[in-house]
């Protein structure tokens, strides 16, 4: 075999040889576990809150209903819902032209009135003269020094509470007659005027229109708005967990430039009553009221009765720790642990947990500030897999 033939083979072995390495390195290469795609976070020092949130109404603390005095006929309302007024100032009239009207059984039941007032006048009046005369007695008897100086100030007391009571069936008996004087000697005026008993804005009118209405009968509905109260309304498993003085935040009160901003406010009472609510997927549900009050400067927006916010109650905060996402926990037996990805590795770390919160979970021991953890591990991963980070947070 020449020269030229031994270079041929040569080549040839070299060929094969370096088929068989690149065909290995194929096989060795596809035998090795495949990287996981992973999302991981850095861990850093913040807030951990934990909160309870629900759907709640402002109001108005001070609502004040104006109704008829006496029975008589409404004149028509000018007033309308969201109109300002003053105290004092006049919100209705009243006339007393339907109120005058006496018919026979009214009547007969007045003079038995009058006839029972009469009789207490008269019993009352006797008691009067009667206490009148043992004072004068014990007087004397005082005088002479042959009672007490108590048991003259007892018989001073009796006459005085006796002239009291005569005062009373005095003023009864008036008022018992008055019922049968017609309408226009009753008062100087056909009529009275409904005022506003505080300063705020007309919520409702129920009595729009001129009609005769009955004494009590409500025709406005008056709010103060210079104290607004939140009431919310919690699932009673969570208002056990609310106490008076927690703090809360108002949020979702706008959806201009101002809805991100949130509005401070305090936990003033949990009602000791839950009450049965339909959801709106038909479900029953015991809801318990929780009353809020503002603890910041309220915006004139919310100067309102009955509109709609969120209330987020804080039952525990805690700042400047060591918080991971949810997400990144797992159990691991009785623990709780998470993958650290250290040199493109996943590696299982035990971790002890603090105040778990809405958003993060304090972490007690087992992490540390910048340490990258994979959040939602799929169940492919275990301790030591070779990971890629797809993305980080």
């Amino acid at each position: 075999m020449n020269r030229s033939q031994v270079s041929k083979f040569l080549m040839r072995w070299w060929y094969a040889i370096a088929a068989m390495l690149a065909l290995l390195g194929v096989l060795t290469w596809s035998l090795q576990p495949r990287a996981i795609p992973v999302e991981t976070v850095s861990i850093d020092r913040g807030s951990v809150r934990s909160t309870l949130i629900d759907e709640a109404r402002t109001r108005m603390h001070e609502t004040f209903i104006v109704s008829a005095p006496i029975n008589g006929e409404l004149l028509r309302v000018t007033v309308e819902p969201g109109d300002g007024v003053k105290k004092g100032e006049t919100l209705a009239r009243l006339s007393r032209n339907r109120a005058g009207f006496v018919d026979a059984r009214t009547d007969s039941s007045t003079q038995s009135l009058i006839a029972a007032a009469q009789s207490r006048l008269f019993a009352a009046t006797a008691a009067r003269e009667y206490a009148s005369s043992e004072l004068e007695r014990a007087q004397k008897l005082a005088d002479a020094k042959l009672i007490a100086e108590t048991t003259l100030d007892s018989a001073r007391t009796r006459l005085r509470a006796a002239s009291s009571e005569e005062v009373t069936a005095k003023a009864e008996l008036s008022r018992a007659r008055s019922a049968l004087l017609p309408a226009e000697t009753q008062n100087l005026t056909n009529q009275i005027a409904l005022i506003a008993p505080a300063s705020g804005y007309i919520l409702e009118v129920r009595q729009e229109s001129a009609t005769a209405v009955q004494a009590g009968t409500p025709i406005i509905v008056l709010g103060d708005p210079s104290r607004i109260d939140i009431v919310a309304e919690f699932l009673s498993q969570d208002a056990l967990r609310i106490e008076a003085g927690d703090t809360a935040l108002i949020e979702n009160w706008s959806t201009g430039e101002s809805a991100s901003r949130s509005i401070r406010a305090i936990v003033e009472r949990v009602e000791p009553t839950a009450r049965t609510k339909i959801s709106a997927l038909g479900i029953e549900e015991q809801r318990t009221r929780v009353i809020l009050r503002f603890d910041e400067t309220l915006p004139k927006e919310l100067r309102a009765h009955q509109y709609r916010v969120d209330a987020r109650v804080i039952l525990d905060q805690v700042d400047e720790v060591i918080r991971v996402p949810p997400g990144a926990l797992f159990r691991d037996g009785e623990n709780w642990s998470v993958f650290i990805v250290r040199d493109q590795r996943a590696r299982l770390q035990r971790v002890g947990l603090g105040t778990r919160g809405d958003d993060f979970t304090e972490i007690k021991n087992g992490l540390r500030v910048g340490d990258k953890v994979v959040v939602f591990p799929s169940r492919e991963l275990s301790d030591g897999a070779r990971v890629v980070n797809e993305g980080s947070r």
